[in-house]
């Protein structure tokens, strides 16, 4: 098998103890050595087909790929095959039994080091990847509706008008709903996480609604800085500044926020 040069009988009946210790430790090797050939098939693996998955995306979105994101899923995949590699072989070389430093080494390293590590990093792909907008549909029976609004080239709302012209690159759900700074991206997360567990439990209720009215300066985070917008606003700018005047004020009738139609129906 694989080409390696180790008798038929030290794969199918291993050595008594203190009987032949030269053929135990043969049998070692090529353990040791199966397992290296399967870890390095494995990270071949991930390497050719991690890439070709990539290609497949969105053509619209390739150029907005963020090359920290994919190196950190490449080597999540690689740190749980290290992970999964070394478990077995812990359990293939010491039988189950850890009684020397070295068995217990491996034995940690595979089941609690390796695995802490994996969690880290795959919490922070979660929460980069949770601010894309097919995150967001992926509640399909509460924000789907939303999306295919966003992505609908005939509607009018503003959600449809800032995706169509791109006033947003990437990420337009997350960017609307969040507020600026730390504490505004700390906030959103805290909130989508309680939305999460709310539509896995089937707690939440149609039509979905905001908690809060729509906040101004989540527009003017963006739009306050806009030359064409200050032309255009100058009259209502300080009533806006002030929150005496809101955006959807004006906006609500001919542009609004979403063009959608909700059931009310139950939860299933």
């Amino acid at each position: 098998m694989l080409g390696v040069p180790c008798a038929e009988s030290q794969i199918d009946e291993p050595p008594k103890v203190n009987e032949d210790f030269s053929e135990a430790k043969e049998e070692g090797v090529c353990t040791a050595w199966y397992f290296a050939a399967a870890l390095r098939h494995l990270v071949l693996s991930a390497g050719v087909f991690l890439p070709l998955a990539a290609q497949a995306q969105d053509e619209g979105a390739r150029f907005q790929q963020d090359p920290v994101q994919q190196v950190a899923a490449r080597v999540l995949v690689v740190l749980a095959v290290i992970g999964i590699v070394v478990v077995v072989y812990s359990l293939a070389r010491y039988r189950g039994s850890a009684v020397e430093p070295a068995s217990w080494g491996v034995l940690l390293a595979g089941a609690v080091a390796l695995p802490l590590l994996i969690t880290g990093v795959g919490t922070i792909l979660v929460f980069q990847r949770a601010e894309r907008v097919e995150f967001c549909a992926s509640c399909h029976l509460t924000m789907q509706p939303f999306v295919d609004d966003l992505k609908n080239p005939k509607s009018n709302s503003l959600a449809a008008l800032h995706y169509r012209n791109r006033y947003i690159p990437d990420d337009q759900c997350y960017a609307c709903h969040t507020s600026y700074g730390l504490f505004g991206t700390v906030e959103a997360k805290k909130e989508g996480l309680n939305d999460v567990y709310r539509y896995y439990t089937r707690t939440f209720h149609l039509p979905i609604k905001l908690k809060h009215p729509y906040p101004n300066n989540d527009c003017l985070k963006c739009h306050a800085g806009s030359e064409k917008w200050i032309a255009s606003h100058q009259d209502y700018k300080d009533a806006l500044f002030s929150g005496e005047a809101t955006c959807m004020q004006c906006h609500a009738e001919s542009n609004p926020a979403h063009n959608i139609a909700q059931n009310v129906a139950t939860p299933h």
